[in-house]
């Protein structure tokens, strides 16, 4: 049985509608492919209404117009009669030709990473979960993220607004088997931000873990992913990790795969990935893809969007 009638699987159906949006220049395909009513979340928070998508990836393409969406994975639950849930991570390649919220056209080639989570039902996208590493696109386009933080936060309190509250709008997405993969690494990245255990990095990483990160960074062996982790928590100190969604996939001639969406609720109250403390409260979204390879994690994709971490922060200090 196929997904739709225009495509096979879930994954055709997430890369041909992706291409057919932003390369082939179908904004009003949106309306096709997204409910009137779809609740689009992000870290900073929650848009409501398939004409926000349309203006928000025009005014995408305005600023970078030659945007390509590289699909690097899409790690799927369901794929049966137009339902499912897909976690699909993107590189992006563009150049900055246009005025936007980057501030004016430089020109500057980025590329940068997304992974945007879809909840569909009978073909159509119901609900998105989305997160950009805008700190990447800032740093290649010479902007310091801090500085584009308190820009935006200036913005905000100007408008009276604050981020918005990330639980405005309830979250329905599958869960995954309980014995998976999957469920393994959940519980082992909550032991590690939770309970700040960092020993156990060395438990379920591969000595030679390849992990992408935040800002465009990335980080190598069981030394460059302690060192990661307690720049945060030096930066959050009560932090608690909580995972939301976990999909496995074991398809053949892969190594098992695993797509992980997580929010942590945390204090910026040390010194540490963020400058001094503020005092900001945060709920940071985040979303994870891991590639496991005998019982061991080999590659890991961490997308968090941080310049909204950022901003939080300039909206503490004022």
């Amino acid at each position: 049985m196929s997904f739709t009638d225009e495509y096979a699987t879930l994954p055709a159906y997430i890369l041909g509608i992706t291409d057919r949006i932003w390369e082939g220049r179908g904004l009003g395909l949106i309306r096709r492919w997204y409910a009137e009513d779809c609740i689009v979340r992000t870290a900073f928070g929650n848009s409501l209404g398939v004409g926000v998508v349309i203006a928000g990836t025009a005014e995408t393409l305005h600023s970078f117009p030659d945007r390509r969406l590289l699909g690097e994975d899409v790690i799927y639950s369901g794929g049966t009669a137009g339902n499912g849930y897909s976690s699909h991570r993107i590189i992006s390649t563009m150049h900055h030709r246009g005025d936007g919220a980057f501030g004016a056209a430089t020109g500057r080639p980025v590329a940068v990473r997304t992974v945007a989570d879809c909840l569909i039902r009978d073909g159509i996208i119901v609900e998105e979960w989305l997160v950009r590493d805008q700190a990447a696109i800032a740093l290649q386009l010479g902007i310091d993220p801090a500085d584009l933080g308190r820009q935006r936060a200036q913005l905000l309190a100007v408008e009276d607004r604050g981020l918005p509250d990330p639980d405005a709008f309830t979250s329905a997405a599958p869960a995954d088997e309980v014995d998976s993969a999957g469920t393994w690494a959940a519980r082992a990245l909550e032991r590690i931000w939770n309970q700040g255990d960092l020993g156990h990095i060395a438990e379920i990483y591969d000595p030679a873990v390849n992990v992408h990160l935040p800002g465009g960074q990335a980080a190598f062996g069981h030394a460059g992913m302690d060192g990661w982790v307690l720049s945060y928590l030096a930066a959050f100190a009560d932090a608690r990790l909580v995972v939301e969604n976990i999909i496995t996939r074991t398809d053949p001639g892969q190594p098992t795969r695993v797509a992980l969406r997580w929010r942590i609720a945390a204090t910026h109250s040390g010194h540490g990935a963020f400058g001094p403390p503020s005092g900001a409260r945060l709920h940071i979204p985040g979303i994870s893809h891991l590639e496991i390879v005998g019982g061991k994690i080999i590659r890991e994709f961490v997308l968090i969007d941080e310049l909204a971490i950022w901003t939080a922060v300039g909206l503490q200090l004022g």
